[in-house]
């Protein structure tokens, strides 16, 4: 008698926005006998990123911790597959590194990704300056141009940190930092958010250069905030539009800021160069 195979009714969940305009249930047939283990990998997801950690649930079980850098490891015992369907959920537990949340679990903590999320946090930091510390030391890239960089400390800032990914420098007693996330030069002052995501690269250096220099004058004590924007024509093309304390640009150009000044900033920065804004600063 033939043995009929076992369905694994497989989904799991979305890791970012638009990933879930479809859904990602599906159905796969393994042979009756298959381990546990065995299918776990043979239903894995199929966003496949080193470092990501997914926690599979099978039927009501806490079952693996599945990654790309270790495959499946199980939190209960390996056992062959006799009846079905066998229901198998991923949950996405990000970039907690896979290894150290195994090993959570492994000791009995309970699969709360928040909590995790909380206890791995000063890891993460750690790791991530880290390699930030790699990435300045051994690739000669970095993410702004010398004309920023010579930009910025003209106005006083005091570049501590700069790899090809990564910007960090104190101004004005506040700590900045400018990083890439993919085609946008995301900006952040002090701790929270972003205050501004920008493309093009160029005009995003730029605003930063507008910005620090809005900054140092109103410390000086020479002009308001507002009134501390040089008198220099705009150039066409960069509409802003104020909605919920945001102001949003439409189109290939892409400017989001949280305040009047920075939209006034990123519409003088449009069109010029990291140059010529300092220049009109410094006339």
């Amino acid at each position: 008698m033939l043995r009929r195979p076992i369905d694994l009714r497989v989904d799991r969940d979305s890791v970012a926005m638009g990933d879930d305009v479809v859904s990602h249930a599906g159905v796969i047939s393994v042979p009756r006998g298959t381990l546990l283990s065995a299918a776990i990998e043979r239903s894995s997801p199929e966003i496949r990123s080193p470092g990501w950690s997914w926690i599979a649930v099978v039927d009501v079980d806490t079952a693996a911790v599945w990654s790309v850098d270790h495959g499946v490891r199980l939190l209960v015992a390996d056992r062959p597959l006799r009846r079905g369907p066998v229901e198998i959920f991923f949950r996405y537990f990000v970039q907690i590194d896979p290894a150290w949340l195994f090993d959570r679990l492994a000791r009995g903590d309970k699969p709360d990704r928040r909590a995790l999320e909380e206890q791995y946090a000063p890891i993460a930091r750690e790791k991530h300056r880290a390699e930030l510390r790699r990435r300045e030391r051994e690739l000669d890239g970095r993410l702004l141009s010398a004309p920023c960089v010579d930009a910025l400390r003209h106005l006083g800032a005091e570049v501590t940190l700069h790899a090809d990914v990564a910007c960090e420098f104190t101004f004005q007693g506040e700590a900045w930092v400018v990083r890439r996330a993919d085609t946008m030069l995301q900006v952040f002052r002090g701790a929270g958010g972003p205050i501004a995501s920008i493309r093009p690269h160029a005009l995003g250096e730029a605003w930063i250069v507008g910005v620090l220099a809005v900054a140092a004058r109103t410390a000086a004590g020479t002009a308001a905030r507002l009134d501390a924007l040089p008198d220099a024509e705009l150039s066409p093309g960069l509409e802003l539009t104020a909605s919920g304390g945001r102001w949003m640009s439409h189109g290939a150009t892409v400017v989001q800021v949280h305040s009047e000044i920075a939209a006034r900033v990123a519409q003088l920065a449009h069109g010029r160069s990291v140059v010529q804004m300092r220049a009109l600063f410094d006339a």
